[in-house]
């Protein structure tokens, strides 16, 4: 009967840390910088030019995450967060794989909205950039930091998908 009762106390035990250990967060924390491309005109100085392609805090920027490796939108969205001002982020989950995404991934991909007159959109490549998160990210046992995500914006495109082109005039 003894032994029952050790036994039982053990395992009511073990259940207590699991179930502790599943609810911990862990901190990931990081930034988010974009730059853009030199737009063409007059040929600016080697300085200019640095300081127009150098990375900048990319203010406001969204970001969200589903469970998983795979961007799926009947996955649902557990959480999103944005970078402020400085392009700092900062956010809180428990142990497990997430796919972190772009806000254009959240819905269906529809193809037809990113093509216009003057912006090219390869088909192929947005159907496999929208199925692949951004970042997967795998918090294990600790708080993760110094992510640092990296956009560019080639010229005349304003949106932070790699599959656009611009095929529209250029400036003189």
């Amino acid at each position: 009967m003894m032994v029952k009762r050790i036994v039982s106390l053990i395992l009511c035990f073990a259940s207590y840390i699991i179930i502790a250990q599943t609810k911990q967060k862990f901190t990931i924390s990081g930034k988010v910088r974009h730059s853009y491309a030199y737009y063409g005109g007059v040929e600016p100085s080697e300085e200019m030019l640095a300081n127009q392609t150098k990375p900048r805090p990319y203010v406001g920027k969204t970001f969200y995450i589903r469970k998983g490796k795979v961007n799926n939108v009947k996955a649902k969205i557990i959480l999103s967060f944005k970078a402020d001002t400085a392009g700092n982020f900062s956010f809180e989950l428990p142990p497990g794989i997430y796919s972190i995404i772009q806000e254009p991934q959240v819905k269906k991909l529809n193809i037809k909205f990113y093509k216009n007159q003057n912006i090219e959109a390869d088909s192929n490549c947005l159907k496999n950039w929208w199925e692949k998160p951004y970042y997967i990210l795998e918090i294990k046992d600790k708080s993760i930091s110094g992510l640092d995500f990296k956009f560019h914006h080639p010229c005349f495109i304003s949106d932070d998908i790699p599959c656009l082109n611009y095929i529209g005039p250029m400036p003189p």
